[in-house]
């Protein structure tokens, strides 16, 4: 069955791989990637892989590779319908069934955008209406300037049922308009439509363009249960995708973020100045995030809560950061503050601006949480955190981050840095070797094509089939190449019907220079989903994935097919054929 692109965009959004595959396998940080035992094969040493930076799995010990459709498919023995109802369930998205006919009432994102708008002016009005002095007093408090107040939009939810359903039904809204944009629920005692948010101080939230998408609602009167009550997802807004107060934070110029836990954390920031803070809405940083703010900033300063679960989240947010390319900071506030909007408030913006200039890096703040954990008074512990530090040095790929680093360790544990040193060199040699040695010797078996079930027409075309499996292996795992790609090759270039197959199930994707699904409509077998992923996963650790290493594999193969096609003329004894040869030749000359 084939599903819409928008609802496997989200089935893949909203089912992190790394979240769903740590359900069936105990992964360990390798570098950028993760690894484990694989589930699929008997292994005593570790060569099962998570690449979040592609969102793909490789097995390089039994070729089991795919997204994370299709490791549900495996793990559960399912087919791959079955596997994205598994995973829509499991994210609580509805299913697409018969033709893309979602379950539910559907709502276009537009119209999500407008009655969301409309509900923020009626918010804002309410707030500057007698019954928001209790909403004012409030921000009195908070000590929110006018200006803040004004700058992101805040209002009131009165201490009512049904204002804003029968507002936005004066405005010609319709009941699944309101449901579905989160601004309404149906009562399930009388069926009416009654408001999601009472008694609360709004804030819109706004999506990059500006354009009010959402909500995040903080209670008036403590008592009530929950203090915040955040928009849930709708056709026009993602948690997992959007950032609170980027639209604003992505015009700073020196390509810094300071990244918050919540909303109110990035106003107050923002109040005192620091108009590049942004801040995730009820959710862990994503991937997703990451990858937004990569397109914005180089360098992110974290500055969450300074508890357990907090340390717990900058941990967290410092991989998926670096997957994405992003420099992370940690900020460290003082031990009588709990959060940034505290810290502001008690000690003003100088004083912040003071704990950004004293920020670490990231390397730095692992090595304190690492030392942190052990008693380095007591000789067994302090040899269990040197083994843990030496371990985390000897993943670094620069060999000079390694020596400074090694020095650091030293330093703090007051010891010797040439053992140190020593050991995260050896390690990262061993390391490297094993890895060099599986891709090679994975690669020769690959190369020599013998009983292929997957590509069988590899062993009439071994040297063509490296040349097809390099050229896709580059367009699948860099977007702008694929669409680069497209343009310099055509199906009738390839040589192996499957590598046809391949090139031909993603050619839209390659040609509009998006990303691909592995598990696309379930065309593919899983032990071609397999192949496909071992293109991507090879290129990867080779390198050199450039458009003039893509511009010369077009090159050579279409040269290849040229020189076959003028043999089969020639072998049928035309010479007009052989002379067309020739002159082609002296021509290139």
């Amino acid at each position: 069955m084939a599903f819409s692109r928008a609802f496997l965009d989200e089935i893949i959004d909203r089912n992190d791989i790394q979240d769903v595959i740590s359900r069936y396998v105990a992964l360990k940080r390798a570098g950028s990637n993760l690894s484990g035992l694989c589930p699929f094969h008997s292994e005593k040493t570790p060569s099962f892989t998570v690449f979040p930076a592609t969102r793909s799995f490789y097995c390089f010990g039994c070729g089991a590779g795919g997204d994370v459709v299709s490791f549900v498919m495996r793990a559960e023995g399912l087919e791959y319908v079955d596997a994205i109802r598994f995973l829509a369930e499991r994210a609580g998205i509805p299913m697409e069934e018969d033709g893309h006919k979602p379950e539910g009432p559907q709502v276009r994102r537009d119209r999500v955008v407008e009655i969301t708008t409309e509900a923020a002016r009626f918010f804002r009005d309410k707030l500057n209406s007698p019954e928001g002095q209790i909403a004012r007093d409030y921000i009195q408090k908070r000590q929110y300037a006018p200006l803040t107040v004004k700058r992101f939009g805040m209002g009131y939810a009165p201490d009512g049922w049904d204002g804003l359903v029968k507002h936005l039904k004066s405005k010609g809204y319709s009941d699944d308009e309101m449901t579905v944009s989160f601004l309404a629920s149906k009562s399930t005692k009388n069926g009416k439509l009654y408001d999601i948010f009472r008694n609360r101080l709004v804030f819109p939230i706004m999506n990059v363009n500006g354009e009010v998408v959402a909500f995040s609602c903080r209670r008036l009167n403590e008592a009530d249960d929950r203090k915040y009550i955040n928009t849930s997802d709708t056709p026009a807004f993602k948690k997992s995708k959007l950032l609170f107060g980027l639209n604003i934070a992505k015009n700073n110029p020196d390509g810094r973020l300071i990244l918050c836990e919540g909303a109110a954390d990035a106003i107050a920031l923002h109040q005192a100045g620091f108009d590049n803070a942004v801040a995730t809405l009820g959710t862990a940083i994503t991937a997703e995030h990451a990858r937004i703010i990569a397109r914005y900033a180089n360098t992110v300063y974290i500055c969450y809560d300074m508890d357990a679960a907090g340390t717990g989240a900058k941990l967290k947010a410092i991989n998926i950061l670096n997957e994405a390319g992003v420099k992370s900071e940690i900020i460290s506030l003082s031990d009588d503050t709990k959060d940034p909007d505290e810290f502001i408030k008690k000690y003003g913006a100088n004083a912040f601006r003071k704990k950004i200039d004293a920020s670490v890096g990231q390397v730095d703040f692992r090595i304190n949480q690492i030392i942190a954990k052990y008693d380095v008074t007591n000789p067994d512990d302090k040899l269990r955190a040197v083994e843990e530090l030496i371990s985390l040095i000897a993943t670094f790929d620069n060999k000079t981050s390694r020596e400074i680093y090694s020095g650091r360790i030293a330093e703090k544990l007051k010891l010797t840095p040439d053992p140190i040193r020593d050991e995260a060199e050896r390690r990262y040699a061993r390391n490297l070797h094993r890895t060099q040695k599986r891709i090679a010797e994975d690669a020769i078996k690959q190369s020599e094509g013998y009983a292929d079930k997957v590509n069988s027409d590899r062993i009439h075309y071994s040297s063509e089939a490296l040349l097809e499996q390099s050229l896709l292996g580059i367009m699948l795992l860099v977007p702008e190449l694929g669409k680069q790609g497209a343009q310099m090759i055509t199906p009738d270039d390839f040589f192996t019907e499957f590598n046809k197959k391949v090139y031909a199930a993603f050619a839209d994707d390659f040609a509009s220079g998006r990303e691909i699904i592995l598990s696309k409509d379930g065309i593919f077998t899983p032990d071609e989903v397999s192949r496909i992923t071992y293109y991507i996963a090879l290129r990867k650790n080779l390198g050199g994935n450039t458009l003039e290493t893509l511009q010369a594999t077009v090159d050579k193969l279409k040269q290849i097919k040229n020189k076959r096609r003028y043999d089969d003329l020639i072998a049928g004894g035309s010479v007009g054929d052989l002379q067309d040869y020739i002159n082609q030749k002296k021509n290139k000359k």
